[in-house]
């Protein structure tokens, strides 16, 4: 492989990690990939943040791979994201900074073989420095913040988080499923709050409203209304769910963009302790729900929440998306229409040239119009083709003493599951085989049967796929995407003399770290009398 200027930096976790794994031995796993090699006690501290920035410059490195917390650390956590922020103010494009999950996935989860997990925490890093390698540079798409807000549901909540955004400078629409400005208005609670909203040359409602189109990115919404008295079209900076236990706004939400749901279909935060109004789409809020339904202390509480949260993100000057969508290859584009049935948000489409292309305010990155083209002439920004096929032959590689199973974990359910499962470790001491070995992938739908394929030929035991559960899915359809490629798979994989229940397909949520351990560890004992002929794989 080319040399590239790329840092590496292993983290000890304040002790965590390195009280399991060897971070010396797993650092050495850069090889000659790296310009730089740091092992740090605590990659969030200032100190090390301000050596990472000089080595940017010093040793002008165009990618650096993080190793210590999960990739969903980054998301939930103030210090993950200021230290990412930091790297892009240097000068690094955010596709080109990579985790490496040697925390919670290795040494929480091994803590009783510590020679297992350090190979596979050199087996990861060595991953993630591929997937730095191989990361193309992401477009950045630069807009002023729109300063109006969506808020969807003329509760309690709703008006509360509508005079707050007021308050502040902002344009609000109220949309309401009924009636709700009579409702409001008749209203007898918060009755100085209701009359400062609806007397407010800002503010607009929208009676018997439904959501019937949405594009674009916090920031820069544009969303399509539909009532009694027409269809209208907004430009606003944000949305603020109201109830999140409205299941028909956040259906609605969810054609048209990315949200999380758990089992009774009510919007979910990306976590409820550290972050409950942030959604997976960091435009959109919800407010936080409490058990006591009629204590309005809380809910005003929760809806300032709320509206706080969305404030802090449309008060920046300038708004950077990060291009995370598919590509096409024109050379081999032969305008089948393919990817415009699979998309399930309508951003894949046949232009004039007779060519598909993509409308990337609707694109939300998931991969399946990539697995769906017949000529391979899509591939996409957050987890290219070369790389899977380079992570499945390079984990393969890995010393294990038991059977080895690759595991592809969605991002949505699969991958934070995983991250759960440490916590089930660390309280019940069930672990499962550090011979299991991860890769994340943006969704279920984005898994193709090559890489189920190259992983039995590169010699694993065995191949679990870990997805959102059915009518979880983060981008709507992608579980049925699977589970028609699967099902020919199998057929596959048994022509060839394979058994076929060698492929472990797990649907779980994301807060199941002990069905994560049950089901790995099931897969194990299947797999213990696997014949040595079997083991060969596909030729």
């Amino acid at each position: 492989m080319r040399h590239m200027p790329l840092g590496l930096y292993v983290s000890r976790c304040n002790g965590q990690v390195d009280k399991v794994v060897d971070v010396e031995a797993a650092a050495a796993a850069a090889g000659e990939r790296a310009e730089v090699v740091r092992v740090v006690d605590d990659l969030f501290e200032p100190a090390v943040a301000d050596r990472i920035v000089r080595d940017i410059g010093d040793a002008e490195l165009d990618s650096v791979v993080l190793a210590g917390n999960s990739a969903d650390h980054y998301l939930k956590s103030l210090s993950g994201d200021h230290l990412r922020s930091r790297l892009v103010f240097a000068g690094l494009n955010p596709n080109k900074i990579v985790t490496a999950n040697i925390l919670e996935q290795v040494a929480l989860a091994h803590p009783d073989d510590p020679a297992g997990a350090t190979n596979k925490a050199r087996s990861i890093i060595n991953v993630a420095c591929i997937r730095a390698e191989l990361g193309e540079f992401r477009e950045g798409i630069e807009s002023e913040p729109k300063r109006a807000v969506l808020v969807l549901g003329a509760t309690t909540e709703g008006i509360v988080s509508a005079q707050r955004l007021l308050q502040l400078g902002f344009s609000v629409i109220v949309a309401d499923r009924g009636a709700g400005t009579s409702r409001v208005a008749e209203t007898d609670s918060m009755r100085a709050t209701v009359s400062y909203v609806m007397g407010h040359p800002a503010a607009e409602f929208v009676d018997h409203a439904s959501l019937v189109d949405g594009q674009g990115w916090v920031g820069d919404y544009e969303i399509t209304l539909a009532s009694a008295a027409g269809t209208a079209t907004y430009r606003v900076g944000g949305m603020l769910l109201a109830d999140p236990t409205d299941a028909e706004w956040v259906e609605e939400l969810r054609g048209h963009f990315k949200v999380d749901v758990d089992d009774e279909g009510r919007a979910r935060s990306i976590d409820p302790r550290t972050h409950p109004a942030e959604t997976v789409d960091p435009g959109i809020m919800v407010v936080p729900a409490y058990a006591e339904e009629g204590n309005v202390k809380d809910k005003i509480a929760a809806a300032d929440s709320a509206a706080i949260a969305l404030v802090l993100k449309l008060s920046k000057p300038v708004s950077v998306h990060y291009r995370d969508t598919s590509d096409v290859d024109e050379t081999l584009c032969g305008g089948c229409s393919t990817c415009v049935r699979t998309c399930a948000f309508g951003a894949c489409y046949i232009a004039d040239d007779g060519l598909s292309h993509v409308d990337v305010r609707r694109c939300r990155g998931c991969g399946k119009c990539v697995v769906s083209c017949p000529v391979g002439a899509r591939d996409i920004v957050n987890s290219p083709h070369d790389y899977l096929i380079e992570a499945v032959r390079s984990l393969a590689e890995a010393e294990t003493e038991q059977e080895k199973v690759i595991g592809f974990l969605c991002g949505g359910c699969g991958y934070p599951a995983g991250d759960n499962a440490a916590d089930v470790v660390a309280s019940t001491g069930k672990t499962y085989p550090a011979s299991f070995l991860p890769v994340r992938i943006p969704c279920g739908g984005r898994l193709d049967a090559l890489y189920v394929l190259e992983a039995f030929k590169s010699g694993f035991d065995g191949v679990a796929v870990f997805r959102c559960r059915e009518g979880h899915c983060h981008n709507l359809i992608g579980n049925v995407d699977m589970d028609r490629r699967i099902n020919l798979l199998r057929t596959v994989l048994r022509s060839r003399g394979l058994d076929d229940g060698r492929l472990r397909v797990v649907d779980i949520s994301p807060f199941e770290g002990e069905r994560f351990v049950e089901q790995v560890n099931d897969l194990y004992e299947s797999l213990a009398g696997s014949t040595s002929q079997e083991k060969g794989g596909p030729q």
